[in-house]
């Protein structure tokens, strides 16, 4: 006589397998949530508000025994992105110009962007009547970097791996010593309207310095035509 499962009893098994997924499924997104604790890049949003009559007030951002390690993360976070964008030349010189404009200009005090349009490759980016014939990426060596030599100081070493219309590829690698502070005094009160420029930026950091230590010039300095 064939056996058959009575219906609470089957209802019953169902919902013994659902819990006992939810725990599994659960349990396994708490470890995740841990092992990303601290948050290596943290995210900062600003809430806008409907009407342009408030005023709000940014603090900078400054390290104490709270938020040191936070403060730390976001600036390595910020610097690895900097020098992405900086040395990154893609094919298609319209997203290279994009990036220029949008993360190296923002991010950058005046008198360091004023230097980086002065460069080689920049000209040759942006100035230049033929599309250029060389495309390059930024590879970080290690895990680790981007590494905090003083209060607001970092090196950072990276590999720049450049390839030619001809397929022929070059690396060579550098040591960038890189400045950074916030342009925010303490208590600076600023209009909704004034926001809109840290879009790109939203806590006010900036490059200062931007120094070779290890590589032999700017890698924009390049000569691309000699590749």
């Amino acid at each position: 006589m064939q056996k058959v499962v009575e219906p609470p009893v089957l209802l019953s098994r169902i919902l013994t397998f659902v819990l006992a997924t939810s725990v599994v499924v659960l349990g396994a997104m708490v470890f995740t949530l841990m092992k990303m604790i601290p948050l290596e890049r943290p995210e900062v949003f600003f809430l806008y508000t409907p009407t342009r009559s408030v005023n709000v007030v940014i603090d900078p951002l400054v390290p104490n025994a709270d938020n040191q390690n936070s403060v730390y993360a976001y600036q390595r976070g910020f610097i690895r992105e900097y020098v992405i964008a900086r040395n990154t030349l893609s094919n298609n010189p319209a997203i290279t110009r994009k990036n220029w404009s949008r993360i190296v200009q923002s991010w950058s005090s005046k008198d360091v962007y004023s230097k980086f349009t002065k460069t080689r490759l920049y000209n040759d980016f942006t100035l230049g009547e033929q599309r250029p014939t060389v495309s390059c990426s930024v590879n970080f060596n290690n895990n680790d970097p981007v590494l905090r030599m003083s209060k607001d100081t970092y090196h950072v070493n990276f590999t720049w791996i450049c390839e030619n219309i001809g397929g022929q590829t070059t690396q060579k690698n550098y040591t960038i010593q890189i400045k950074i502070q916030s342009d925010l005094d303490e208590k600076t009160s600023v209009t909704l309207g004034y926001l809109e420029k840290l879009r790109d930026n939203p806590l006010g950091i900036q490059v200062v310095q931007y120094n070779v230590i290890d590589g032999r010039g700017d890698p924009l300095d390049s000569d691309i035509t000699s590749w």
